[in-house]
C-alpha cells in the first residue's frame, strides 16, 4: 500500500476506513454484476450453475483458509511485539533499580541518569516515529553512554563486581529486546501477498457474480453480503499488518510506567 494510503488507514478510526473499503467492495462487485450480466445471457449462466457454485464454493473454503492463516499470523506478530516492549521496558527498570545497590553513588546518579533519558526518548520520539511508520534511533545515544559507563567502572568491592556483571548481563538482554522492537516495528505483509489477496478475492468475487438468477436485485444483495464479508476480514488483517500503527497495535504504556516508577524511587 502506499504510504499517503497507509497515513489514513492508520490514522483513522477502524470503522471508518473498515467502512469505505466496505462500500467501495459492494460498488465495484455490483459493477462486475452489471458487465457480466450484459456479456453472459441469464440462460447461459443459468445452464451452468452447477459448475459455477461449485467452483465458486471451493475457492471461497480456499480462499478463507489463506485468510485464516494470515490473519492469525498478523495477530501473533502484534502479541509477539507486545511482549518485546514489556520485556525492553521491563529489564530498564530493572537495570535502574538494582543500580540502587551500587556503593559508588556518582556511577549510580549517572547510570540512572542515562536509563531516565532512554525511557524519555523511547516515549516521546521512537514510539512517535513507531505510529508514523517510521523507524528511530533517539534511545540509541542513552544506551550507548550506559554500556560505556558500566565498561569503565572499576568495582572497588566483591558486591559491586557482582551487581556490574549482573547489570552487563541485563544490558544484553536490553539490546536484544530493543533489536527485536525495532525489528518488529519495520515488519509487516510483504506486498505479494497483498496482491495474492487481492487477485483471489477479486477472483472469487466475479465467479460469484456469474451465478444464474433471475433477480438482479436479489443477486446483488447476496454478492454485496459476500463481498462485505471478505473486505471486513482483510481490513481486520490490514488493521493487524503494523504492530505499532493504528488504534489496534501495541502501547507504549509499559515504558511510560517505568518513567513514572523512574521518577519517583
Amino acid at each position: 500500500m502506499s504510504g499517503v494510503l497507509d497515513d489514513w488507514i492508520y490514522n483513522s478510526p477502524p470503522w471508518l476506513s473498515s467502512s469505505v473499503f466496505v462500500l467501495a467492495g459492494i460498488v465495484g462487485s455490483g459493477l462486475v454484476l452489471v458487465v457480466l450480466t450484459r456479456l453472459v445471457s441469464v440462460g447461459t449462466r443459468e445452464a451452468h450453475n452447477e459448475y459455477t457454485l461449485f467452483t465458486v464454493t471451493n475457492m471461497a473454503v480456499l480462499y478463507a483458509v489463506l485468510l485464516a492463516f494470515i490473519a492469525i499470523a498478523a495477530w501473533e506478530a502484534l502479541s509477539k511485539a507486545a511482549e518485546v516492549a514489556r520485556t525492553e521496558a521491563s529489564i530498564v527498570e530493572d537495570v535502574y533499580f538494582d543500580a540502587q545497590g551500587l556503593e559508588d553513588k556518582r556511577l549510580m546518579i549517572e547510570l540512572q541518569t542515562a536509563l531516565r533519558h532512554y525511557l524519555q526518548a523511547v516515549v516521546d520520539r521512537e514510539w512517535p516515529a513507531q505510529q508514523a511508520g517510521r523507524i528511530s534511533d533517539a534511545a540509541e545515544p542513552a544506551l550507548r553512554q550506559i554500556r560505556l559507563t558500566l565498561a569503565a567502572f572499576k568495582p572497588a568491592t566483591s558486591g559491586d563486581a557482582v551487581l556490574m556483571q549482573e547489570m552487563l548481563h541485563s544490558l544484553n538482554e536490553l539490546y536484544n529486546a530493543r533489536h527485536a522492537r525495532l525489528e518488529a516495528a519495520g515488519g509487516h505483509i510483504p506486498s505479494s501477498v497483498w496482491w495474492v489477496i487481492g487477485f483471489l478475492g477479486v477472483l472469487t468475487v466475479g465467479f460469484a457474480a456469474l451465478a444464474g438468477m433471475r433477480s438482479l436485485l436479489v443477486h446483488f444483495v447476496m454478492l454485496a453480503g459476500f463481498t462485505s464479508t471478505i473486505v471486513i476480514v482483510v481490513s481486520l488483517i490490514v488493521q493487524l499488518d503494523f504492530p505499532f500503527r493504528g488504534e489496534i497495535s501495541v502501547s507504549a504504556e509499559p515504558f511510560r510506567q517505568a518513567l513514572e516508577h523512574a521518577g519517583h524511587d
